[in-house]
């Protein structure tokens, strides 16, 4: 569990994110889980971002404290709602879309800062106006510091992270391939799968 929301946590520290801010993190997988626990650690307010109810409901566990299913309602228009018309101050993109890419400079608020964690496998153009008109910071982040580790050891060694909504499956080694197959065929049907080496 450590690694991926180490990466969560990296961003958050990247972005600079503080006690009065309203986040948004886009993503809501094992890395977008350490942005969402990163980010309420710090105070802020975090707006979960998912087109998966499941995983929004671990996000609002991990610390989210509003969600917004994008499968099922416009995310410009909740986030307007939820932040007074202004946008969010900060903008996490955990997926890797062009469209995620793109959404994250169009919702930020003015001023605000965006981190990308995922990456596009493609090409993406953006309106790059809305970076200058805004005056974004835009950042990325992909790699974690010792005291990103120190921080998710902490967390969970303090039993506040959903360790047990956020792990799908656990299997002993010798059913780690049937598992990962079954992963590889159907990935929205799991979250998290642990192996056991006992």
């Amino acid at each position: 569990m450590v690694e991926p929301l180490t990466v969560g946590f990296h961003a958050v520290a990247r972005a600079r994110i503080k006690a009065d801010d309203t986040v948004a993190i886009l993503g809501c997988g094992g890395v977008g889980l350490g942005a969402v626990a990163a980010s309420n650690a710090r105070g802020a307010r975090t707006i979960c971002v998912d087109m998966d109810d499941e995983k929004l409901v671990v996000a609002r566990a991990a610390g989210g404290s509003d969600a917004i299913n994008t499968a099922k309602e416009s995310l410009h228009d909740r986030l307007q709602e939820l932040t007074g018309g202004r946008g969010p101050d900060v903008v996490i993109e955990a997926i890797g879309t062009p469209q995620t890419f793109r959404a994250a400079v169009e919702e930020v608020a003015f001023t605000g800062r965006v981190v990308y964690i995922g990456y596009a496998k493609e090409p993406v153009s953006y309106e790059t106006r809305l970076f200058v008109q805004k005056e974004l910071d835009i950042l990325g982040s992909r790699n974690a510091l010792p005291e990103d580790f120190r921080a998710v050891i902490h967390l969970l060694e303090g039993k506040t992270f959903p360790v047990d909504q956020a792990v799908s499956l656990v299997v002993p080694l010798e059913e780690a391939a049937n598992a990962l197959r079954s992963w590889s065929e159907n990935p929205a049907s799991f979250k998290k799968i642990m192996v056991s080496v006992d």
